[in-house]
């Protein structure tokens, strides 16, 4: 029905493209009676169960203490899997996640693959049901297309509801930042932007219109041209991650995202005439400042080797001791070496 030589339908370990997964799925669907959005729903319970069978059940525990942070942490979970473990170029999915008064999630998801939302209802009801011990609903409260930069996106807005279960021992919430309440002594902290700028090298704070406000001191030496309040944070850098514009609105939309940013080379004191150097790429997270009347991008080098570092004419020394890049570098140089001597 599936049109695939017998035998070969169910080869593990081989890439389907998506013709072929469809027509898997719609073949499946026909064979038990069932709508194909329950045959995604059934994979996408059975996609957790998979991983967390194949080594991959303490990382998906240690991802969060709740459902909320989960969802928040799937897109640089997306991102770590996709360009650090398997080194490809593929699309994945982005989510946002936004707690409402009632205790209820809104979940966001876009993906530029129409038709695969149902995954997500498996994907999070056996999250919620494996790691965190509860029950949900999932109901779906839109779906429309949009158009983001010159892609056509499918944009599904979820409502995640906590199922009440009889139970010895109290529920947790699916969403416990609301009850986190920080004790803050008064106080004004000074710190000198210069300090800063030392502290946090590749940061960049920009306002409302985009244009920068201070920068770290290795932003400073790339492009010493940069002027507060008159070079915009978008003449320097380049939005790679999420796939959306880069805009101000955009941002606070995504900001619980992982935002990964390229160097543009205008201006780039890491280019050399001897030899094509690659583009250095960011990596980090944006935080609200002032009110929203700033934002901040706390980021690193998105370098994992020491063959990255020369290729992007970059040193160790440039990243803070503080950063943990510089122990991932160190430790897969050590894992190659040991490699070489075998």
């Amino acid at each position: 029905m599936a049109k695939f030589e017998e035998g070969t339908e169910s080869e593990i370990g081989h890439y389907y493209n998506d013709n072929e997964t469809m027509r898997l799925v719609n073949s499946m669907a026909n064979i038990i009676g069932i709508p194909v959005e329950e045959v995604w729903e059934a994979y996408g319970g059975f996609l957790i169960q998979f991983t967390m069978e194949t080594g991959w059940d303490e990382l998906l525990r240690a991802m969060a203490s709740d459902l909320e942070g989960f969802l928040d942490s799937l897109d640089s979970l997306h991102y770590f899997i996709d360009h650090v473990v398997y080194q490809t170029k593929l699309r994945g999915p982005s989510f946002r996640c936004e707690p409402q008064n009632d205790g209820s999630l809104l979940l966001h998801y876009y993906s530029k693959r129409s038709g695969l939302y149902p995954i997500v209802k498996g994907v999070v009801r056996e999250v919620a049901r494996r790691i965190y011990d509860t029950e949900v609903i999932m109901k779906v409260q839109e779906r429309k297309q949009e158009h983001l930069d010159a892609f056509v996106t499918e944009h599904v807005v979820f409502v995640i509801s906590q199922v009440d279960t009889e139970s010895d021992h109290p529920q947790k919430s699916i969403s416990s930042k609301a009850d986190i309440k920080l004790e803050m002594h008064p106080g004004t902290y000074n710190i000198a932007s210069d300090d800063f700028s030392v502290a946090f090298p590749y940061h960049i704070c920009f306002d409302k219109d985009l244009f920068l406000e201070h920068f770290g001191h290795y932003i400073k030496k790339a492009y010493p041209l940069a002027i507060r309040q008159e070079t915009r944070v978008t003449d320097i850098l380049e939005l790679i991650h999420p796939e959306v514009p880069f805009s101000y609105e955009s941002i606070l939309a995504f900001k619980n995202s992982l935002f990964v940013f390229k160097m543009k080379g205008i201006g780039d004191i890491v280019h050399s005439q001897r030899e094509e150097v690659k583009p250095i790429v960011l990596k980090g997270s944006m935080i609200i400042v002032d009110n929203g009347n700033y934002i901040l991008y706390l980021s690193s080098v998105n370098v994992t080797t020491v063959r990255e570092l020369i290729e992007r004419n970059l040193h160790i020394s440039d990243m803070q001791r503080h950063d943990g890049t510089r122990d991932l570098i160190m430790l897969n140089q050590s894992r190659m070496s040991q490699v070489e001597l075998k």
